[in-house]
Formats: C-alpha cells, sequence, structure tokens
C-alpha cells in the first residue's frame, strides 16, 4: 500500500516539473515581453501582422500597429514575438540587377528621425 501511494507521489511530482513548470516560466517569460513593448518596436501579431508600435496604452491593455502606415488597435495580448526594440536602424545589401553592384539602403525610420530632430 505504502509502495503504491510512493509511486503516485513521484509520477505527480514527475508532471509537475516535466509538464507544468516549464509551461509557467514560459507564460512569465511572453508577460514579460508584452509588459515591455515601446512605441517603435517591431512585432508580429498572433494573426502574422507585422509592423511598428505607435502607441501603448497599459491602462486599457491595447497598443497602435502601425503597418505600413494603416493605423490598427489591438490588445497586448495579441502580441507573438517583439522582432526588435527601438528606432534601430536595420541595413539591408540589395544587388542592381542592371550594374550587378551592391547599394546599401537603409529603412525608413532613419530619414523620419533624422528629420524629427
Amino acid at each position: 500500500m505504502n509502495a503504491n501511494i510512493l509511486i503516485l507521489v513521484v509520477f505527480i511530482a514527475a508532471m509537475y516539473f516535466i509538464m507544468i513548470r516549464p509551461q509557467q516560466k514560459a507564460q512569465k517569460k511572453r508577460q514579460a515581453m508584452i509588459n515591455d513593448v515601446q512605441p517603435g518596436a517591431q512585432i508580429v501579431t498572433i494573426g502574422g501582422m507585422h509592423g511598428t508600435v505607435a502607441s501603448v496604452n497599459k491602462e486599457a491593455r491595447t497598443f497602435e500597429l502601425d503597418a505600413e502606415g494603416i493605423i490598427l488597435v489591438f490588445e497586448l495580448s495579441a502580441i507573438r514575438q517583439v522582432s526588435k526594440e527601438g528606432n534601430q536602424v536595420s541595413a539591408a545589401t540589395t544587388v542592381d540587377p542592371e550594374t550587378k553592384t551592391e547599394t546599401e539602403t537603409k529603412s525608413i525610420e532613419e530619414d523620419t528621425t533624422s528629420e524629427n530632430k
């Protein structure tokens, strides 16, 4: 009888450490990511929409997403991942097919931040 109870307790403890605890850690990490979102962050929503956070309303738990000039309002829980934070300039190298030369282009964010200064 005692062996059966011991096996049951060990099984429940193993289930906790294998299933429940990792899920709680992932949930805390996701919640911290959502709480740390700031305007200017590049995000992807759970629906696959990519864009830049225009503003965050912590009281209403919503944010405005700027997707190529279109402003959409989402709940903070709709964030799947944050690609990068702030107004960082990302450079991309492209090859011109006619001249076969590489040119470096920068995102629009650099132009808008320099105009605002």
